[in-house]
């Protein structure tokens, strides 16, 4: 055999065993108690994070902490790994994954770096510069801590939240632009008005954006009135109201009205899916009912057919020079069947004629001893 024929045989004995391999792995990621363990270690691993910013803790337990970050960290690995085999190119599909991805990248991007500088301690220059600047990726440690939201992903009412914040993303981004408009062109007349009376706040446009900014968020607001007046530009309270009426109760309430109405309609929505399922489930039943009436409708039909049969049979056996139509038949099957009614029918009245005779024998009797024995 030629090494293409080898290799190509050892392919086709290997593949079913990692298609195999490839369907376990793809259940254990979608299961319950994969999702479970990965939020725990999560957990862990944020309750960890929060306690590293006490000095104390930090301190004497810097040589456990040493130790759980490369233990997390492969827990981590494990699990992209684990689903980038599972899934293939559909596990950057989901922005989830692809910000659960991300922050794994940062997380060893944070375990190795430490080991690079380290070992680049004996070197001057740019090199060591370039590594001390790539330590500010430190900071990425506290992404972590948004693993555990992401692990709460599972939960229906985190994911109606997140869909309908996402939905409103265009209508808030064109809000946000329209407020950040209004803040600029405001910028340039306060600037050009009150430049004079005010220069800390106005005194140049980048100022008076901060400054308007700052208003607002309702920020002192009453001193820069104040700071005005005495210097005799006392009209700006009409400015100041007029930009506080529209950029924080006008369009700032905007925001939260687009918010509410797209909760209202994913309120809606996730109604009316329940209605259709619902009714989806009621015409499934009704189907069903159907089926089973149909079915026990039948059942009686063909006991009487069977019955229609034995009776041919039985009938064919006593008289089997009788030759009958069809019809002849069922009117002899239905006579037959009318006799053993009649039958039936005179049996019962008879019973119940002789219990009724009885009834009354033991009336009279009963009647006769008390009326001697008075």
């Amino acid at each position: 055999m030629t090494m293409t024929e080898m290799v190509v045989h050892a392919w086709q004995k290997i593949h079913p065993h990692l298609v195999l391999l490839r369907e376990i792995i793809y259940h254990l990621t979608q299961s319950f108690i994969f999702d479970f363990i990965i939020c725990s270690v999560v957990a862990i691993n944020t309750l960890l994070l929060v306690a590293q910013t006490f000095a104390v803790v930090e301190i004497r337990g810097e040589w456990f902490f040493s130790a759980m970050d490369p233990a997390f960290l492969s827990v981590y690995v494990l699990e992209a790994v684990l689903k980038l085999i599972a899934l293939g190119c559909e596990y950057f599909r989901d922005p989830w994954n692809d910000i659960d991805f991300f922050i794994m990248c940062m997380t060893v991007l944070d375990f190795l770096l430490p080991l690079l500088i380290s070992s680049r301690q004996g070197n001057r220059g740019n090199k060591l510069t370039l590594f001390r600047v790539l330590k500010i990726c430190k900071a990425v440690r506290a992404i972590r801590a948004i693993r555990f939201l992401l692990t709460l992903r599972v939960m229906q009412n985190l994911k109606e939240v997140t869909s309908t914040f996402l939905l409103s993303c265009e209508s808030i981004g064109a809000i946000i632009l329209l407020m950040f408009c209004f803040l600029f062109m405001s910028s340039v007349v306060l600037r050009d008005m009150f430049h004079e009376a005010d220069e800390k706040h106005f005194g140049d446009l980048f100022n008076s954006i901060f400054t308007l900014f700052q208003l607002f968020t309702l920020d002192d607001w009453s001193l820069i009135y104040l700071t005005c007046q005495e210097a005799g530009a006392w009209y700006i309270i009409i400015f100041l109201i007029v930009y506080i009426l529209l950029e924080y109760f006008l369009l700032l309430n905007l925001v939260i009205a687009v918010l509410v109405d797209n909760f209202q309609m994913a309120l809606v929505k996730r109604q009316e899916l329940k209605r259709q399922k619902k009714w989806v489930e009621l015409k499934e039943s009704s189907i069903a009912d159907d089926v089973f009436g149909k079915a026990a409708a039948d059942k009686p039909q063909a006991k009487e057919e069977k019955e229609e049969e034995l009776f041919r049979r039985t009938v064919m056996g006593k008289y089997g020079s009788l030759e009958l139509m069809d019809r002849e038949w069922e009117y002899l099957y239905f006579y037959f069947r009318l006799m053993t009614a009649i039958e039936t029918n005179q049996q019962q009245f008879q019973s119940q004629a002789s219990t009724t005779d009885k009834i009354l024998d033991t009336f009279f009797e009963t009647a006769e001893h008390d009326y001697l024995s008075k």
